[in-house]
């Protein structure tokens, strides 16, 4: 066996070629097996499971046999990029993890579980579709466990933290000088922290110049999927000096305290109770809001405008605004109720029918899919 590229060298190992490796981007456990024609199980025992980085070395055992001729030879190696999870668990011959599809998944769910891509789950698989069924029994190229819990390195971050006894916290410099200012100038020291001496510490990123957010995302140990919905990001798109929270919660507003004298009130609360007619609708306040969860489907109707953004409810009034979210990529979108629907056999045990432009605003890669509603319930204030 011929050493390749990406190794740095070849060691004895009784007799047996022992190839040395240096990692480099996008290198898993599976792929360097695939590269040394070895089982990836076999080097992920011969390492100890070892967590794989960029620039670390591991040991490929081989069954070649060992020359003394055989010189160790460097090479030049990739520049250095993202970084890869071997994964132990379950890999079957050939370094694939076999997952039977549960109901609610669907192949992007699966790729970021794994730590892989859509296409190449479909590759391994000969899949010339997205779909799923519940029950189908997948071959995943996978990089990392399911249930591995990412380690957060803080690196050109601030850590904030107010003890109970103290006005403010002074910042912590870990990042560069570069960062340091930025940092100082967009964490607020002076909110209150409330009691919050057991609470995870906060711990906050501020972008700099040559940063994207898939860079960011990689420092952490966190998906760009996770660091987008910590920070309720629409897109991957980050300016220089914005702040991105990591870790933690931000403190807490202060509680508002209304005015002691009714005097300061405002006149307008003040002429609504004596004056009943003067009063605003309980929905005013948000206090007959719901909220719903269940099943949705987007249809084809000649009386629905599919790009314009309308639904179809049991229950909501007519002309309500609803403000759908779907779980699965954490979008948030808004449409009227223009009618009420009958159920049949593609809206049995459906909460919500919507047109084709809704549903491409949630993201959804299914026509029956799963969300969460919310909207002001009918107003039931009536003149006294």
């Amino acid at each position: 066996m011929a050493v390749t590229r990406d190794s740095i060298g070849v060691e004895n190992n009784k007799g047996k070629k022992l190839i040395l490796h240096k990692v480099v981007p996008k290198d898993t456990y599976y792929s360097i097996g695939r590269r040394y024609n070895v089982n990836p199980k076999d080097i992920l025992n011969f390492n100890d499971s070892k967590y794989l980085s960029i620039g670390i070395v591991i040991k490929v055992p081989t069954n070649v046999s060992f020359t003394a001729d055989q010189p160790e030879k460097p090479v030049a190696q990739t520049p250095a990029g993202t970084t890869s999870t071997g994964n132990n668990a379950a890999i079957t011959e050939g370094g694939l993890i076999e997952h039977t599809v549960q109901k609610k998944e669907n192949l992007n769910m699966l790729a970021e579980r794994y730590g892989t891509t859509v296409n190449e789950i479909k590759k391994a698989n000969n899949m010339r579709s997205i779909n799923l069924q519940i029950g189908q029994v997948l071959k995943i190229p996978a990089t990392k466990r399911p249930d591995e819990e990412p380690q957060p390195e803080p690196v050109a971050a601030q850590i904030v933290q107010k003890p109970a006894d103290t006005p403010a916290a002074k910042p912590v410099k870990t990042g560069s000088d570069n960062n340091q200012n930025a940092l100082n100038k967009n964490i607020d020291l002076n909110k209150p922290s409330g009691n919050n001496a057991g609470a995870e510490e906060l711990l906050v990123h501020t972008v700099a110049s040559n940063e994207t957010i898939y860079s960011i995302a990689t420092k952490y140990h966190m998906t760009i999927d996770q660091l987008k919905a910590k920070n309720n990001l629409d897109n991957s798109g980050l300016s220089v000096g914005q702040k991105l929270l990591i870790r933690g919660q931000y403190p807490a507003k202060p509680a508002f305290t209304p005015p002691a004298n009714t005097s300061d009130a405002n006149p307008d609360s003040i002429n609504s109770i004596t004056n009943p007619a003067l009063r605003y609708p309980a929905s005013r306040y948000g206090l007959n809001q719901i909220e719903e969860k269940g099943a949705a489907v987007w249809i084809s109707d000649p009386d629905l405008d599919p790009s314009k953004m309308l639904v179809l409810h049991r229950t909501a009034p007519i002309g309500a605004i609803i403000k759908i979210t779907n779980p699965m990529t954490n979008r948030t979108t808004f449409a009227k109720v223009v009618g009420k629907f009958t159920e049949n056999e593609s809206t049995k045990d459906v909460l919500i029918v919507m047109t084709k432009a809704v549903a491409d605003a949630l993201g959804a890669l299914d026509k029956r899919f799963y969300c969460n509603l919310t909207y002001g319930g009918p107003d039931n204030d009536e003149e006294q």
